[in-house]
């Protein structure tokens, strides 16, 4: 896990938009692969995703369970990896994906991921606005 700057707080806010967008990509990989025969779905728990993200169990280098995969760096992109299948609603062809449900949470996740970000620009416009008063004073 890389050293960040910040506080404890801004750390903790960083992580949850890691998380948050970590999510995203599987949400879209499920939308992506709707049609897909066999594909099942994934599922990636905000709560434990962040817990191991505190915790630092996420490895340095993302795992390639093919050799074309490209390669990728990046707190986001080692979540997604964890993601676990969805093994229920699966249709004829042995697809698991529900679009309505991953629609619908993509839609929650982004209002999620934008919500931790007005709180983190928050943050950082109270440390701007201590910093200017320490230039006035």
């Amino acid at each position: 896990m890389m050293i960040s700057p910040w506080d404890g707080g801004t750390r903790l806010y960083e992580m949850a938009l890691d998380v948050r967008s970590a999510i995203h990509e599987v949400i879209a990989s499920n939308v992506a692969n709707e049609e897909t025969p066999g594909y099942q779905a994934q599922f990636l728990p905000f709560h434990k995703a962040l817990e191991s993200a505190i915790q630092g169990a996420f490895p340095l280098e993302p795992i390639r369970t093919d050799p074309q995969h490209l390669t990728s760096v990046g707190d986001s992109d080692q979540m997604v990896q964890f993601a676990k299948p969805v093994k229920t609603g699966g249709g004829p062809d042995g697809n698991t994906v529900n679009l309505e449900k991953e629609m619908t949470r993509m839609g929650e996740n982004t209002l999620l991921y934008m919500a931790v970000s007005q709180f983190l620009g928050g943050r950082f416009q109270g440390w701007r606005a201590a910093i200017m008063e320490g230039r006035q004073g």
